[in-house]
């Protein structure tokens, strides 16, 4: 059984039953149902779900609304949105799409379709989240090879200035000062890198990176 959960609101019972019923016989997912847009934004709220099938037309909050009130939270990549329709209702299918739905199926629905625009969306969250585990390990090397090299280095020559009475000399002075500011420098780069902010990079190695360190 898959970890993923997908979400049917459907204020018809017929109609979401039938759904309900045939994705389970094709099998690979946990359902959860829910019979209007209130009942879907409490269980978003607090249950952790992959992704939502909803109708467009609902008593209460339609389900163009609902996808509203989703989008506040949630982007299209962390929790996918597929409209139900009839072929009809063409505008409010534009209107969705715009409002941030992923994508639509219409009624009769057929279900190869439904599952098969199920595990496309799915799968485009899964690679999504992929990537952003792999810029944070690329960034977290990044900070690594950045503290080995530039800091180190710095270090080094700071220290080296307190040898003897090296420290007499204001060029020494000066070049001390210089290595301390680029510690601070570096230092300050790296928390960015910590806060997940905007970071440029440069090659250190053909198979690492480091932090981009701008000259003062």
């Amino acid at each position: 059984m898959s970890d993923k959960t997908i979400l049917i609101i459907d204020d018809c019972d017929f109609e979401r039953s039938i759904l309900v019923k045939g994705l389970k016989l094709k099998g690979g997912y946990s359902l959860i149902e829910a019979k209007s847009g209130e009942e879907c934004l409490e269980l978003i709220s607090q249950t952790k779900i992959s992704i939502i099938l909803m109708d467009i037309i609902m008593p209460g909050i339609l389900g163009s609304e609902v996808l509203k009130k989703i989008r506040i939270k949630f982007n299209p990549i962390e929790l996918p949105v597929i409209m139900i329709t009839s072929k009809s209702e063409t505008s409010d299918i534009i209107d969705c799409l715009q409002n941030g739905a992923n994508d639509y199926i219409t009624k009769p629905i057929n279900l190869d379709i439904a599952m098969s625009r199920i595990s496309i969306h799915l799968k485009i969250t899964e690679l999504s989240n992929e990537m952003a585990k792999l810029k944070e390990i690329a960034s977290l090397n990044a900070v690594i090879t950045t503290y080995n090299h530039e800091i180190n280095n710095a270090l080094s020559i700071a220290i080296s200035c307190f040898n003897g009475k090296i420290i007499e000399s204001e060029v020494k002075v000066e070049k001390l000062l210089n290595t301390l500011w680029r510690i601070a420098d570096i230092v300050k780069k790296i928390k960015i890198a910590s806060e997940k902010k905007e970071i440029e990079y440069e090659d250190y190695t053909e198979s690492s990176k480091m932090l981009k360190i701008h000259e003062s």
